[in-house]
C-alpha cells in the first residue's frame, strides 16, 4: 500500500511536469481571449437566424475560457437576452468542450490527432445539437405569442439556477465582457491589459477550475498505477461497447474539461482507444444532471430530449471517425501520447510544474470547496447515518494512516527470489527464503528482494532500440508534406529485401592480425549471490556488459580473423566465457556468466567489398590448384594403365609365340613319325594339304596315274552331305 501511495505521488509529479507549461500557457491564452473579445459580441450573433444564431454560437464559444459550471450562467443569460434555443445549447456545448486551455492541456497529455479532432468533433456536435434544438426541440410559436422580453441583464447568479447542488459559486457573477472597458488608472493600456489578463488567467479562471483540475491529476496518476495494463483488452478497450461505457459515465457526472483531460490520456495509455478517449472528453464537460435539471425548467424537456440524442448521437460518431483515422495511419495512442513534452526541457517543465502547484495551492487556499463536493459529502453522511462527520472523519483517517504504516512492515519474497532486511542501512537478514516476512516499518526498517533464478540477457554491437522520441521523428519525417507531390506506386518485385542496420560502436574489435572485425555477441547470466549483488557492485548490468566486452576483445586481439570466422569461434565462446567470469569473481559482483554466443561476424561495412574480392581470389586459387590437382592424377592414372596395357600384350606375345613354337615343334615331330611309317603316302598328304593352303576356296581334282588306280583310297575324297567335294 505504501508502494502505491509512493507511485500515485511520482505519477502526480510526472504529470504535473509534463502538462504545466502547456496548461500555463492555456490560461494565459484564455485569459487574453476573455479580455479581448469586444462586449455584447455574442448577444448581437446568436440572437437571429435559425442557423445564423446556431454556428456563431458554435464557432465563439469554442475558444472562451469557460468551464463547465461558468457556461450555465453565461449560456441562459444570452438566452434571456434574446439568444434562440439552439444557439444557447450550441454555445453550452461547445464552449466547455473546447477551451483554449484544454486545448493545450490535450496538446501536452496526447498527441497532436487528438488536439485537432477535439475541437473539430466539438463544434460539429455543437452545431448538430443547436440545429436539432431549433428545429425539432422547440414547438413553433402561434401567430400573435409575444416574444422573449429583450434587455435583460446579462448576468446571471449561479444561486438562481441551484438544480440539486449547493453553493455552487464558481466566481462567475461578474459580466467577464465588461473588463474591457475597465480602465487602470495610473498605468498604460497595454500594461492595465496585461493585468486583467493574468488576474483573469491565475486568479478567476484558476479559482473555476482548480479544485476539479487537482482531482483529475490524481485520478489519472491512480488509475495510471492501480489500473493493470490489460484492463481495457478485448470489446472493452476498443469498438462501440467502450464508447458505451463512456457514455454511461461521462453524462451525468460534471466533469470540467481540463480536469477530464489527465483522466482520459490515462485510460487511452491502458489500452482504452482514442475514440471512447474522446467520447469521455466530449461528453463529460456538456452534460451533468445539474445542467440538465436547469435545461429542463428553461427550454422544456423537448429540447433536452433532443439536445442529449444529437450529443450523444454525434458524440459516438466522432469517436468511430477517431478510431478509422487512427487505424487508417496505423498509430497506436499508447506510442503517441504524451510525446510532445519531451521536446521541452526538463529544467522548464520542473520550473512549470512548481509554479503550477504554487498557483493551485495559492488558488485552493482562496477559494471555497466546489458545492457539488460538499453536496457529496452531505449525502454521505445523511447515508452513513451521521457517521462519517468531520470530527469523526479526522481520527479515523488517522487510525487508517497508521494501520497502514504498521502494515508497510508486511512483504512477501516470490519463488526463486532472495529477500534482505535492512535497519537503518545495517543488514539483518540476507537469505530471507520464500514466503510472508515482517519487519519494523519504515523508516526503521527496510526490505530488499533480489531475483536469483531469472535468466538476464545482454546484447553486444546489437543497434539500441530507437526511443520513442526518435521513433515518433522519424516517422514524421517519413510522411509526405501537404501540397507535395505522392511518391510514386512501388514496382511488384520477387525475391527478399535487406537492410543493413548501423551498427553499434561496441561492434568493431582487433583482430591478432591487425584487421577490424564487426563482431554482434550475446550474454546470458543469474544472480549468484544475492547480498554481493546488492551491494558489492552499483551498477551490476554495466558491470556486466563491460566486463563481457573486455573479455571478447582480448580473446578475439589473440586469433587471426580468418579463425575468428570459421574454426575459433567456439574457442572464443568458451575463452570469452571463463575470462568473464573469473574478472567477476574477483570483483565479488555475486554473477554467473550462464553463456556467451557469437551471432554475428563479419568484415565493417566499409571494407566488406574488398573483403569479398580477397576471399574470391582465394576461391579462385583453389579451384586452379585443385583442377591442376586433378589433371594430374587423370594423366598418371592413365600413364600407368598404358604402360600396364603395354606389358601385359608383352607377356600375352610371348606366351603366344612360345605356345606357338612348341604347338609347330609337336606337328613336326608327328610328322616325322608319320614320315618314318609310311614315307610315300604321308609326301602326296603334305602335297595335298600344301595345295589346300596354297590354294583354298578353289575345287581341286586329284587324279592319279593309271599305274596308281589299284591303290586309290577314297577316304581322300569329300565325304557325303557337305556343300564341297574334293
Amino acid at each position: 500500500m505504501i508502494g502505491l501511495i509512493s507511485g500515485v505521488f511520482w505519477e502526480t509529479w510526472e504529470i504535473l511536469k509534463d502538462a504545466s507549461v502547456f496548461l500555463i500557457f492555456g490560461f494565459l491564452l484564455a485569459g487574453a481571449l476573455a479580455v479581448l473579445v469586444p462586449k455584447g459580441l455574442l448577444v448581437r450573433l446568436v440572437g437571429t437566424g435559425q442557423v445564423r444564431s446556431v454556428l456563431w454560437a458554435s464557432v465563439l464559444g469554442a475558444p472562451l475560457p469557460l468551464c463547465s459550471c461558468g457556461v450555465l450562467p453565461t449560456a441562459l443569460g444570452l438566452r434571456k437576452q434574446g439568444a434562440t434555443p439552439g444557439a444557447t445549447v450550441a454555445f453550452l456545448v461547445a464552449t466547455p468542450e473546447t477551451g483554449a486551455d484544454s486545448i493545450s492541456l490535450t496538446y501536452a497529455l496526447t498527441d497532436p490527432v487528438m488536439t485537432v479532432f477535439r475541437p473539430i468533433a466539438g463544434v460539429a456536435t455543437a452545431i448538430a445539437a443547436g440545429l436539432a434544438t431549433n428545429l425539432f426541440g422547440v414547438p413553433r410559436p402561434r401567430p400573435g405569442t409575444p416574444l422573449p422580453p429583450q434587455g435583460a441583464d446579462f448576468r446571471l447568479s449561479s444561486q438562481a439556477i441551484q438544480g440539486d447542488f449547493d453553493n455552487h459559486d464558481h466566481g462567475h457573477a461578474a459580466d467577464l465582457q465588461s473588463k474591457t472597458n475597465a480602465g487602470a488608472p495610473g498605468g498604460t493600456a497595454a500594461i492595465d491589459v496585461a493585468r486583467r489578463v493574468i488576474r483573469y488567467a491565475f486568479v478567476e479562471l484558476l479559482d473555476d477550475v482548480s479544485y476539479w483540475l487537482v482531482l483529475g491529476i490524481i485520478l489519472s496518476a491512480v488509475a495510471t498505477v492501480a489500473l493493470p495494463t490489460e484492463l481495457f483488452n478485448g470489446i472493452w478497450g476498443g469498438g462501440i461497447a467502450s464508447m458505451v461505457l463512456m457514455l454511461i459515465l461521462g453524462v451525468p457526472l460534471y466533469t470540467c474539461a481540463s480536469s477530464s483531460t489527465p483522466m482520459a490520456a490515462a485510460l487511452a495509455l491502458k489500452g482504452l482507444s482514442p475514440g471512447a478517449a474522446l467520447v469521455f472528453l466530449l461528453a463529460g464537460p456538456a452534460t451533468n444532471i445539474g445542467g440538465l435539471v436547469v435545461l429542463l425548467k428553461v427550454l422544456g424537456r423537448r429540447a433536452v430530449a433532443v439536445y442529449l440524442t444529437a450529443v450523444v448521437t454525434l458524440t459516438l460518431a466522432a469517436g468511430l471517425a477517431l478510431n478509422a483515422i487512427y487505424h487508417a495511419w496505423a498509430l497506436d495512442p499508447r506510442a503517441t501520447f504524451g510525446t510532445a513534452p519531451e521536446f521541452v526541457p526538463n529544467p522548464v517543465k520542473t520550473a512549470g510544474a512548481l509554479a503550477l502547484i504554487g498557483l493551485l495551492i495559492h488558488s485552493m487556499r482562496r477559494t471555497p470547496v466546489p458545492g457539488e463536493w460538499i453536496w457529496l459529502r452531505d449525502k454521505t453522511v445523511a447515508l452513513t447515518g451521521n457517521f462519517l462527520t468531520p470530527r469523526r472523519l479526522i481520527p479515523a483517517a488517522l487510525a487508517a494512516a497508521v494501520v497502514l504504516w504498521l502494515g508497510s512492515g508486511l512483504f512477501i519474497v516470490g519463488p526463486g527470489e532472495v529477500g534482505l532486511r535492512l535497519r537503518f542501512g545495517s543488514i539483518v537478514a540476507a537469505d530471507l527464503v520464500p514466503g510472508l516476512h515482517g519487519r519494523s516499518p519504515w523508516p526503521f526498517e527496510s526490505d530488499r528482494i533480489i531475483t536469483t533464478d531469472q535468466a538476464r540477457r545482454l546484447e553486444f554491437g546489437i543497434p539500441p532500440q530507437p526511443t520513442r522520441e526518435a521513433a515518433i521523428r522519424a516517422q514524421v519525417r517519413g510522411r509526405l508534406a501537404f501540397g507535395s507531390n505522392p511518391a510514386p506506386e512501388p514496382v511488384a518485385t520477387r525475391g527478399i529485401w535487406f537492410q543493413k542496420e548501423t551498427p553499434a560502436e561496441d561492434s568493431f574489435l582487433l583482430t591478432g592480425d591487425g584487421n577490424l572485425i564487426e563482431l554482434r555477441s550475446a550474454a546470458q547470466y543469474r544472480v549468484k549471490s544475492a547480498l554481493d549483488y546488492a551491494y558489492e557492485i552499483a551498477e551490476p548490468d554495466a558491470l556486466v556488459h563491460s566486463t563481457i566486452l573486455a573479455a571478447l576483445r582480448g580473446v578475439v586481439a589473440t586469433h587471426a580473423i580468418d579463425a575468428v570466422y570459421t574454426t575459433a569461434r567456439a574457442e572464443i565462446e568458451r575463452e570469452a566465457h571463463e575470462a568473464a567470469q573469473a574478472m567477476l569473481d574477483r570483483y565479488r559482483a555475486g554473477i554467473e556468466i550462464l553463456s556467451v554466443r557469437l551471432l554475428y561476424d563479419h568484415p565493417p561495412t566499409e571494407v566488406h567489398d574488398a573483403f569479398r574480392d580477397v576471399a574470391s581470389a582465394q576461391e579462385d586459387k583453389l579451384r586452379t590448384v585443385n583442377l591442376a590437382n586433378v589433371f594430374a592424377v587423370e594423366k598418371v592414372n592413365q600413364a600407368k594403365g598404358e604402360a600396364a596395357a603395354m606389358t601385359e600384350g608383352a607377356l600375352a606375345f610371348s606366351e603366344q609365340r612360345i605356345a606357338g613354337a612348341q604347338a609347330g615343334a609337336d606337328a613336326f615331330a608327328l610328322r616325322l613319325d608319320a614320315y618314318r611309317n609310311a614315307p610315300e603316302l604321308t609326301k602326296f598328304r603334305l602335297q595335298l594339304e600344301t595345295l589346300e593352303d596354297v590354294l583354298p576356296g578353289v575345287r581341286k581334282f586329284v587324279r592319279p596315274g593309271t599305274e596308281d588306280v589299284k591303290d586309290f583310297d577314297m577316304w581322300l575324297l569329300q565325304p557325303l552331305g557337305t556343300t564341297q567335294n574334293r
